[in-house]
């Protein structure tokens, strides 16, 4: 059953994703955009504009009123939901930004990238905390589990790795 259909976008789709109260979609596309779709009225919201390249990834925020964004122009930005205004850009990767997670508390952003290395950042001042090595290929995704007690990523080597995501020290 097809209940409606986003257009907006000028090239093809990497990654949609539902915030958490499902009112919203949050898209991520080659035409270096990322979009807020109300799903009330079926219409874009927001137009997230600011990445050189394609972006890749895009999550939402636990309360939707900011979301992430990886880029191939190996950055992501973090944005305000509702004005679409740019907070935030998390620059230090050496290759593409391939996944973006949220942790549940919103306080920390995760990053993975081509360059191999997973990127733990502060939300709310866009500091870089750590990186995470480990994987010897592009990392595929990363996630926080729903305690924010632990990281997640998985990678092209064939390998997942469970990060420790407390009590780092920020040196």
């Amino acid at each position: 059953m097809l209940d409606g259909v986003l257009k907006g976008h000028s090239a093809g789709i990497r990654k949609a994703t539902f915030s958490g109260d499902g009112r919203l979609v949050l898209t991520a596309s080659d035409d270096r955009t990322a979009r807020v779709w109300d799903l009330e009225t079926m219409e874009t919201r927001q137009v997230l504009a600011g990445h050189q390249w394609s972006v890749l990834d895009a999550a939402f925020c636990a309360d939707a009123s900011r979301a992430v964004t990886g880029s191939e122009d190996n950055s992501a930005i973090v944005w305000d939901t509702e004005t679409g205004e740019q907070l935030l850009r998390l620059d230090g990767h050496t290759a593409a930004v391939t996944s973006v997670a949220y942790s549940p508390d919103a306080g920390r952003i995760l990053t993975g990238s081509r360059d191999h290395t997973v990127k733990l950042w502060d939300a709310d001042s866009g500091k870089e905390i750590l990186t995470l090595r480990g994987h010897d290929q592009e990392v595929t995704s990363v996630a926080f589990s729903p305690d924010g007690q632990t990281a997640l990523s998985s990678s092209r080597d064939g390998t997942a790795i469970v990060w420790l995501a407390t009590q780092w020290s920020e040196e």
